[in-house]
Order: structure tokens, then sequence, then C-alpha cells
């Protein structure tokens, strides 16, 4: 398994993600704001070297990171 360094707030981003929920909703649940939301999923998706929410979650499933 490869080692990526997220921080807390990319963890329960990527793990909302995996359990379906939109950026809206995770800003919602993360009391927090889209943009933000959106700025977390720009450095998940760099530092796990992904493309889009769909490569995100398999990388994330794979790699026991979830």
């Amino acid at each position: 398994t490869e080692v990526f360094e997220l921080n807390e707030q990319e963890r329960t981003v990527l793990n909302h993600l995996v359990n379906g929920l939109s950026y809206k909703m995770i800003a919602a649940e993360m009391q927090t704001s889209y943009a933000m939301v959106n700025l977390h999923i720009k450095r998940i998706y760099k530092k796990l070297q992904v493309h889009s929410a769909t490569e995100a979650i398999s990388k994330a499933i794979k790699n026991r990171m979830v």
C-alpha cells in the first residue's frame, strides 16, 4: 500500500466522498463552505494523483484509507 499524506479534513472529505455525499452535502456535514470542500478535493486529487472523484474513491478503497 502506498502512503498518502492527507490531513484530517482531507481524510474526512474523502470518507464522505466514499459514502456517496455530494460536495454540498460534505460542506454542510463539515460546517464549512462549498469552496473549502472544493479546495480539499483539489488537494486530495493532487496527493492521490487522480483526476476524478471515482478515481479518488477507488484508490482510497484499494489502499484501505477509509
